[in-house]
């Protein structure tokens, strides 16, 4: 709700009925909003930036059918929409901002609306859970996804997917070994050595380093009670978890299960050698397993989907990122923003019916609703297992932060990724203090 300043009572009672006839400010009675809109009669130009969440022969056309849908709604609104590719997307935004020229609504990293928020550059969105109070539909969001975007007094997003990550072992291999599906790291460690073989050319483990990794040092970190924060928020990167889940990667290095070169992978290098058949688990998302599989080379049921494996620290979950919705504070139309991101994230299903979506919605009703999310061989164990065993990546702290922004844009896990694959383990403790030292300084400068 945004703050006025405090006028004559005569006034005060002008406004807000001026208020609850055009809607042009965020109503006290979310009743009071038709459709999720204003009713206002004036031209008005919302600017919507998003990314590419799937190609762009299916994404960009279901989102323009969905504005159409709204427009049609409200014919006073029309919209310039622009569909972001990922490369270099922080800049983009950080420069928009920093210009004045940002849009009023946007999609972006998960972090992005924190990123924002020490600078008062993300409004607040409490009236739209206000609004899903009252409407009594509020719990279509799983406990704690709503929190997750809260910032000190401020709900400075709201949840619009969940992106979650796996290791994809080759089921056959594992069949031909006679190997059960790996429960443990060390269950893990002996399967990528059984999956190596010299003469062939095999090689037991891929993922991404350099780039396009999707956070796998700090899912494996995350899963053994380590990466970032503790539950209060503070530093906790100089962790003997870290230290282990470092140790674990080089032992990996050691045994010679992992591809030569593996410090300069990228995501699509780890996935090019998975479907070549050179490596027997590789770390990614839903969308490589459909690449996987439409790659021709093999059929889905020769892949399994990990469920989370049992690390040392005793826990068994997997890293999970958030993706959400923000309004600009700087954008002219905040209100009418804010409305129709209500009315957006209630009505956008066909994302993923229709415009191919990889990562899962955060509604409960989507998930259950979406015909394609059900696909038993790529999207169903994610649905079943993954998903209701997984946790956001700054766990056990429960809600995002500024600090949480700024050392993934850092790449924390990266750099602990890298030394422990091509440094001694005499370096890792200098790294990881360093490391800590930032972080506690991007703590109390921002958080």
């Amino acid at each position: 709700m945004h703050r006025h300043s405090t006028l004559l009572c005569c006034l005060i009672l002008v406004v807000a009925m001026a208020f609850s006839l055009i809607g042009c400010q965020q109503p006290s009675d979310p009743a009071q909003v038709q459709g999720g809109a204003s009713s206002t009669e004036e031209p008005i130009e919302l600017v919507f930036w998003d990314m590419a969440w799937g190609t762009a022969e299916r994404y960009q056309p279901a989102v323009e059918k969905i504005l159409a849908q709204y427009q049609t709604l409200h014919p006073n609104i029309t919209f310039k929409y622009t569909n972001l590719p990922w490369a270099n997307w922080f800049e983009v935004y950080s420069t928009a901002a920093a210009s004045g020229s940002a849009p009023d609504v946007a999609i972006g990293g998960g972090y992005m609306p924190f990123q924002f928020a020490p600078s008062n550059e993300s409004a607040d969105l409490q009236w739209i859970i206000r609004a899903w109070e009252k409407e009594g539909t509020l719990d279509d969001f799983p406990e704690g996804f709503i929190e997750y975007y809260r910032y000190r007094d401020k709900q400075v997003g709201i949840p619009f997917n969940i992106d979650p990550r796996a290791i994809l072992v080759r089921k056959d291999w594992l069949e031909d070994k006679g190997l059960a599906e790996p429960e443990t790291w060390v269950d893990f460690m002996e399967m990528c050595k059984a999956f190596r073989d010299p003469e062939q050319g095999t090689y037991g483990y891929a993922f991404g380093v350099t780039s396009g990794g999707a956070g796998s040092f700090t899912n494996w970190a995350v899963n053994n009670g380590g990466m970032g924060f503790d539950r209060k928020g503070n530093a906790n990167i100089d962790s003997d978890n870290n230290l282990l889940t470092m140790k674990f990667f080089s032992e990996l290095k050691k045994a010679d299960v992992l591809p030569e070169g593996i410090e300069h992978f990228t995501g699509d290098d780890a996935q090019k050698l998975f479907i070549a058949g050179k490596v027997g688990a590789v770390y990614g998302g839903p969308d490589w397993v459909e690449a996987i599989v439409d790659s021709g080379k093999f059929t889905a049921d020769q892949l399994t989907v990990l469920h989370p494996l049992k690390s040392p620290a005793g826990i068994q979950k997997n890293a999970l990122y958030f993706n959400g919705y923000m309004v600009f504070q700087q954008s002219e139309h905040r209100d009418e923003a804010m409305a129709f991101l209500k009315w957006f994230s209630e009505n956008n299903a066909s994302l993923w019916s229709e415009g191919g979506v990889s990562a899962f919605p955060v509604r409960t009703s989507f998930l259950k609703g979406i015909d394609t999310l059900k696909e038993p061989l790529t999207k169903a164990p994610f649905v079943e297992y993954i998903i209701p065993n997984s946790i956001q990546t700054v766990y056990p702290m429960q809600n995002g932060t500024p600090s949480a922004s700024m050392a993934e844009g850092e790449k924390y896990g990266s750099q602990l990724m890298q030394a422990a694959l091509t440094q001694e383990e005499e370096d890792w403790k200098p790294l990881l203090q360093r490391l800590q030292k930032e972080l506690e300084k991007l703590i109390a400068e921002n958080d």
